[in-house]
């Protein structure tokens, strides 16, 4: 019998242990898709910050972000428009999205705007975080 109990102190003590030992976990980070370009862009350079590798804004977003897994996945590709012209990979992340205020075209058919939400990532040449830009892209429905 006091084997038994020194066994399952033995086993309590184990796990707490390992439990202490393990990294805390970060909370996941809800973006308000609502709020401005830059707002969202702030928090999303709070939780990555300019100098951030490739690897560091990928962990970010698969293990943090909260986003859509049902639309478009996280692309890493490399730079074509030049709107930023130090940067040659970029990551891209679909954040979600929102209908707008319902308009009135022509006093009687309701339009619906749909916003979608997606951040990019740009890195320089050594693989280090130079800027995330946020876009907001307008659907008519």
């Amino acid at each position: 019998m006091k084997g038994q109990g020194l066994a399952l102190v033995a086993g309590f003590l184990v796990t707490t242990s390992g439990l202490a030992l393990s990294e805390p976990k970060e909370s996941p980070v809800i973006v308000d898709l609502h709020a401005h370009r830059g707002e969202i862009q702030a928090v999303l350079i709070q939780r990555t910050p300019l100098g951030s590798s490739v690897k560091s804004v990928l962990d970010f977003i698969s293990k943090q972000l909260q986003e859509d897994k049902r639309m478009s996945p996280v692309t890493v590709e490399p730079v074509k428009d030049g709107s930023e012209p130090r940067a040659v990979k970029s990551v891209r992340a679909y954040l979600g999205q929102y209908y707008d205020h319902p308009e009135v075209v022509f006093l009687s058919a309701p339009l619906l705007m749909q916003k979608e939400v997606t951040a990019q990532w740009l890195f320089d040449s050594h693989d280090r975080l130079i800027n995330v830009v946020v876009e907001k892209k307008n659907g008519i429905y």
